[in-house]
């Protein structure tokens, strides 16, 4: 996967902090999500094996007090072993099915990890925007408020009217009151990305945000592989063919026993097996006709998620595109509005030839410029990240 980058905005907030790639390596190892996939893998490992496990042998034994009708009292007693064992062909059979059906109950948990992985990513960037979005709204206050105090001398020394340093001390507080809201919002931000990552050390460390993906309009990505979902799929239609297998059989298992008796006037030694004739009864049919339907039913689930999964893609990627050529617009018009307009209405305020309501409302419409900016990344990032998950894209 390579990336195509057309436009950026760095995001070099801090000189060093945990990444990124910190992070998702941290999750791998110590997310609660990844130690139960690992976890289950050894269930199912275990469960496999205990359904092909030889049964127990069986020990028989009895006793009877006898009286023959012209001999004296006796006793008699037999004891003896059964030993049961499933058809090759059944136990083989019974093995694939239930390792397919744990093969896919897997690729579902790495899918739902993947998935994880990917909305982590989403709100590193989202924070590391929250925190852009303060560092320059900060800027943009502290510039204000130096403005503010040089007109409030002015006003002293009667320069100015009292309805202009009114209307800067209204525009004041209303960039504390937004200055107060956006921290709370970079707070929340790091609270939604801390509940994804589950680890109480990460509460102390603070984002590097220097490793923020850039934005582009093409992204290249290699290979048309089966997702995870449909292989998860092809898991359970060959499980459910080694269940049709399994039933497609004369016999299902047989008993071999030995006993030893011993009676008043006799002693004897027997051997036996025992061997359910399948073909007697319509029950294995009935199974092989079940099979047959949950075979149908789930290469036509398969086709469902492919076809769904093409179609997100294509609006996902038609979305990308979409966002990415709102960024390049706002950014455009953000920066004229920035680097030409704004230097000059600023020069006319000092001048006297525009008002302070002027000069208010073109500083609002620049910062409403940059904000508009940072929602398009979000809105971006949002997208991008589902088509991470879409397309199963790790790293």
């Amino acid at each position: 996967m390579k990336f195509l980058i057309i436009l950026a905005i760095p995001f070099m907030l801090f000189a060093s902090g945990i990444t990124l790639d910190e992070i998702i390596d941290k999750l791998k190892y110590e997310h609660p999500m990844a130690k139960s996939i690992n976890a289950y893998e050894s269930v199912y490992s275990a469960q496999n094996n205990a359904n092909i496990s030889r049964k127990a042998i069986v020990f028989n034994a009895d006793a009877t007090l006898a009286k023959p009708d012209f001999d004296d009292d006796g006793y008699e007693y037999s004891f003896g072993l059964e030993q049961s064992f499933i058809n090759p062909s059944v136990k083989a059979n019974i093995l694939k099915s239930s390792r397919y059906k744990s093969d896919a109950e897997i690729l579902k948990l790495k899918y739902d990890f993947l998935s994880l992985q990917n909305d982590v990513k989403f709100l590193y960037h989202v924070n590391c925007l929250d925190q852009k979005r303060i560092k320059e709204y900060k800027d943009s206050y502290i510039a204000f408020e130096t403005l503010y105090l040089k007109k409030e001398k002015a006003y002293q020394y009667g320069e100015i009217s009292k309805k202009e340093i009114l209307q800067l001390k209204i525009e004041l507080d209303r960039l504390n009151g937004n200055f107060k809201n956006y921290k709370n919002e970079e707070k929340k931000s790091r609270s939604n990305l801390e509940s994804k990552i589950l680890l109480p050390a990460f509460s102390d460390e603070v984002l590097s945000c220097s490793d923020t993906y850039e934005v582009s309009d093409k992204l290249l990505f290699s290979g048309d592989k089966e997702s995870m979902q449909e292989q998860a799929l092809n898991k359970k239609i060959q499980s459910v063919s080694s269940d049709f297998n399994r039933y497609d059989t004369m016999f299902d298992s047989f008993t071999l026993s030995a006993q030893y008796q011993d009676e008043i006037d006799t002693k004897r030694v027997s051997f036996g097996v025992s061997l359910p004739l399948s073909f007697t009864s319509s029950v294995n049919e009935k199974n092989r006709a079940v099979s047959m339907y949950k075979q149908s039913a789930l290469e036509h689930e398969k086709q469902a998620v492919t076809l769904k999964r093409k179609s997100e893609i294509e609006f996902l990627q038609n979305q990308l595109y979409q966002s990415f050529e709102n960024i390049k617009l706002v950014s455009s018009m953000s920066e004229r509005y920035e680097n030409e307009l704004m230097p000059l209405i600023e020069a006319g305020y000092r001048l006297g030839e525009d008002s302070a309501v002027e000069y208010l409302l073109s500083k609002r419409e620049m910062w409403m410029y940059k904000k508009d900016l940072i929602q398009h990344y979000k809105y971006y990032y949002e997208t991008l990240f589902k088509l991470y998950s879409v397309l199963e894209i790790k790293d």
